[in-house]
């Protein structure tokens, strides 16, 4: 929660990215311009590689097959998977009122009918999103098996819901256990199950909580489903794996909890066509499996036993479930498993070249050769699979899927989700038929669904001119969804990513390389990037006309602080759907009334507070520094005329107050006193929030009720700033900016914006943030705009030893936040190549081995020059 270390890891990682566009500005400074292909003008048609990896999707034919897919397994020439189909409690519960009303009657019929329901649809619904890491159970019960499978057909060690059934069956069955009771007594009767305690005379089946589970298998086209059995499953046990063995036999991995020694225990099931468990063997022990490990994933092997993997470890078991041997990791988490085309086992880790599927090598008992994958880390724990058709395995990102070759160790991308028209995280349990033929479970707002995915013939694919969107960390998922959408919508232009983060290659090194061939991309993500060097460099487009003759969207929409903040020179150069707000919190008893200060203020009061007090949790000179610069840095620097003021006494008064703390690093133990308990002492005067609305109230719990968002101090008194997520701007030279327009301006729209998962943080837009806080200050639920429910703010926030239960803002938090974002003028933009600058020289002042005017000087100079360079 400290924003002090958080902001310290941030500028870590970002560092490397403000290197890497110094590039890019020296290039642009020479005219570069983007061309064809990946980068900078769109290529008039869509790529070869699009082309080639463009797949279209068709639903199966599910006619017949009760309950959600999960799972799927290839064995031969079919397709095994399992269902969960979940009682419709309602109908049977209804059933046991009418046939029992004569001896409850009908006020305690209905009464142990609410009773049940209510102790399956929300004590089981609890169980099933507790247990949401084993088990992507059915978070409500059958209503919503569909949608929460994903976890299980994705692992495929998942019960889809199997362990929420099982909580609801044992949750309910307390008012199976009744009193008996006098039947005469139906008001007593009543009253004690809507308490949910004990049951009327009205029996209560467990059973009919219970899912049903099924097996079925297809043709590899998806045709010819047939159902296989219904096997018997005890009600304490969830599936974890569905294997069909080399002779065709069905094996179900199942897991079971013992409350009574707190332990968890794994087993093999053998099912018979009749569906009747013909043997049951307990593997924990056979295979090993410590308390402290799960199981990810069980594969068949070719000689008849079990490949069962661990995030710890591979071991391997023999016909008779007997271990033969095990493997364990180098030090790195196994983040997936999968067996080639000539049987080698491979599992998947990530090392500093990024993903590596690596040989298991069971005779040596070690992991042996190593095969580097394209992507940079592994993004589900399915995402390495075994091979089928043309290539050894396979594996996916969140753009994709891939075909290895091991004998040349090449990937080959063969199926690209965006270009399919298809959101990699809506699409999960991918089972690669061939290289053309891809069998997937998905989900969208209209539910879940099973499709056969086939590669389109490039000649059928439409010709649009690409825009393409260049990102060094990553695209984020709501802005790839975005794109599907205008992909599909857009008649000329298709959105292409270039995301630098996903190759196992260094992101750095592969934009340079881009960026050197000419290769800009048009759409430009500048989260953690120097906006205003940008600006200055003539980088970005000024968006300003594009509002103003937009039928769609203008500024007007935006919240006025955002507009004013994010204008350079009253222009505007990026959208942002969503913001935080970076301000320096004290007590009111400290600071008064006033939403800004001095550095002279400031000084002042902590000279009256004496020796004892400090500014900040930690001591650390580094860290008090980072904090001050982390929040005000752009308020020392012009990048439209090159001058700055790091010889000011403002910027002095910060290496001075920072200097007042110590060199040594802060340590971390259980005895150290809190950082809210110190604040809440006094012994800490202020907090480096980055603050969004429901952590106003954490804040009034940490400093006593009585908070002021005072800022950083400044000598316009401005001294809070607003954190843009998203943002993002077209690069000026783009041969495509009234296409890239037309996607941008999606993210600034109260649909977008208002959509619940499209934002994590406060809109931008007006319509949007009024929703927003209606959503944070309601009391009673209700439907907004959009027909999302909404439900009151109930929730809770934990920092150390303070937990603040977080419910919804009364009048006066509100007030203070409103009066927070409507009074903030700046937007937090830092370069981080001047950070590095900075906090170089003045460690020497820290140290004692220069003076204060000395190492502000040097500071004014260096800083000075870097950014007449780079402007």
């Amino acid at each position: 929660m400290n924003s002090i270390f958080k902001g310290k890891s941030v500028w870590k990682k970002t560092l490397a990215m403000g290197l890497t566009f110094t590039m890019l500005l020296s290039l642009t400074a020479c005219g570069g311009k983007g061309g064809d292909g990946d980068g900078g003008n769109g290529s008039g048609a869509a790529n070869a590689d699009t082309k080639n990896t463009t797949f279209a999707a068709t639903d199966l034919d599910m006619t017949g097959v009760k309950g959600e897919p999960s799972a799927f397994v290839l064995a031969g020439d079919r397709i095994y998977f399992y269902t969960m189909e979940w009682p419709d409690v309602e109908e049977r519960e209804g059933n046991i009122e009418e046939s029992d009303d004569t001896s409850a009657g009908d006020e305690s019929g209905e009464a142990a009918g609410d009773s049940a329901e209510e102790g399956t649809s929300e004590e089981g619904e609890e169980a099933g999103s507790t247990e949401a890491e084993d088990s992507a159970g059915a978070e409500s019960g059958k209503a919503e098996t569909g949608d929460s499978t994903e976890a299980g057909s994705a692992e495929t060690e998942d019960s889809a819901g199997a362990e929420a059934g099982n909580a609801e069956a044992e949750d309910s069955t307390e008012a199976g256990s009744t009193e008996s009771g006098d039947s005469a007594d139906a008001e007593a009767g009543s009253t004690e199950t809507e308490a949910g305690t004990e049951a009327s005379d009205v029996p209560v089946d467990e059973e009919m909580y219970n899912p049903t589970t099924r097996i079925y298998s297809m043709a590899l086209d998806g045709t010819d489903i047939k159902e296989i059995c219904t096997p018997e499953i005890d009600n304490n046990e969830y599936i974890n794996n569905l294997i069909v063995d080399k002779d065709g036999k069905v094996l179900l991995v199942t897991s079971s909890w013992n409350e009574k020694t707190e332990t968890n225990s794994y087993a093999v099931i053998s099912i018979d066509d009749s569906g009747n468990v013909t043997d049951r063997t307990d593997i924990t022990k056979n295979a090993d499996i410590g308390q402290d490990a799960y199981i990810s994933k069980v594969m068949s092997n070719d000689e008849g036993g079990l490949i069962i993997a661990t995030d710890q470890s591979i071991v391997m078991l023999d016909d008779s479930f007997k271990k033969t041997g095990e493997v364990k990791s180098d030090g790195s988490y196994i983040e997936g498993v999968a067996k080639a085309l000539d049987g080698t086992v491979l599992c998947g880790t990530t090392d500093e070249n990024g993903a590596v599927a690596q040989v298991v090598d069971f005779k040596n008992n070690k992991l042996g050769e190593k095969y580097n994958l394209d992507i940079s880390y592994y993004y589900s724990s399915d995402a390495l699979m075994s091979g089928n058709g043309d290539y050894d395995f396979y594996y996916k990102d969140n753009s994709g899927v891939y075909g290895y070759s091991m004998s040349d160790k090449k990937s080959t991308k063969l199926m690209d989700y965006l270009a399919s028209e298809v959101s990699g995280e809506q699409v999960y349990n991918i089972v690669p038929i061939d290289s053309e033929t891809m069998l997937a479970i998905g989900w969208s707002e209209e539910g879940s669904y099973t499709a056969m995915f086939k590669k389109v013939d490039p000649s059928e694919v439409k010709d649009k001119t690409t825009i393409t969107f260049g990102s060094m960390w990553g695209v984020d998922d709501n802005i790839r969804n975005a794109a599907i959408q205008f992909n599909k919508d857009n008649d000329k232009y298709r959105i292409e990513f270039i995301d630098y983060s996903a190759s196992g290659e260094d992101a750095e090194t592969k934009m340079n390389a881009d960026i050197a061939a000419g290769k800009i991309p048009d759409i430009i993500d500048l989260s953690n990037l120097p906006l205003d060097q940008y600006v200055a460099k003539g980088i970005l487009e000024d968006l300003t006309p594009y509002y103003e003759k937009d039928p769609d969207v203008n500024l007007d929409d935006l919240l006025p602080s955002v507009v004013s903040a994010t204008a350079i020179d009253g222009k505007q150069y990026y959208i942002s759907s969503s913001f935080n707000i970076t301000t320096l919190i004290a007590s009111k008893k400290d600071v008064g009334d006033k939403t800004g200060w001095t550095f002279d203020e400031m000084k002042e009061l902590l000279e009256s507070k004496g020796s004892d007090v400090r500014p900040f949790y930690s001591e650390n000179k580094n860290d008090i520094f980072y904090s001050f610069l982390y929040g005000c840095l752009n308020d020392y620097i012009d990048w439209t005329t090159g001058k700055c003021r790091f010889d000011s006494s403002d910027f002095k008064s910060i290496l001075e107050i920072s200097n007042s703390g110590t060199n040594e690093e802060v340590e971390y133990d259980e005895d150290s006193p809190s950082q809210p308990s110190l604040i809440k002492s006094g012994k800490v005067l202020f907090v480096d929030g980055y603050l969004d609305v429901e952590s106003v109230q954490l804040y009034h719990q940490m400093y006593n009720q009585d908070i002021a968002f005072i800022g950083y101090p400044s000598e316009d008194r401005q001294g809070s700033f607003f954190n843009m997520n998203e943002a993002i701007g077209i690069y000026s030279k783009s041969d495509v900016k009234e296409g890239a327009w037309e996607f941008l301006k999606t993210f600034v729209t109260m649909e977008y914006q208002a959509k619940w998962g499209h934002i994590w943080a406060v809109p931008t837009n007006q319509q949007a943030f009024e929703m927003y806080m209606k959503s944070k200050t309601t009391t009673k639920a209700y439907k907004d705009e959009l027909g999302q429910d909404i439900e009151p703010v109930d929730s809770s926030w934990g920092w150390d030893d303070l937990e603040v239960k977080i419910g919804p803002l009364s009048a006066d938090e509100e007030k203070l936040y409103r009066d927070l974002v409507n009074g903030t003028t700046k937007v937090n933009t830092n370069n981080y190549q001047i950070m590095d600058i900075i906090t170089e020289e003045a460690k020497a002042y820290f140290a004692g081995q220069k003076g204060l005017d000395e190492t502000a000087d040097i500071i004014q100079n260096r800083v000075t020059t870097f950014v007449n360079e780079n402007r």
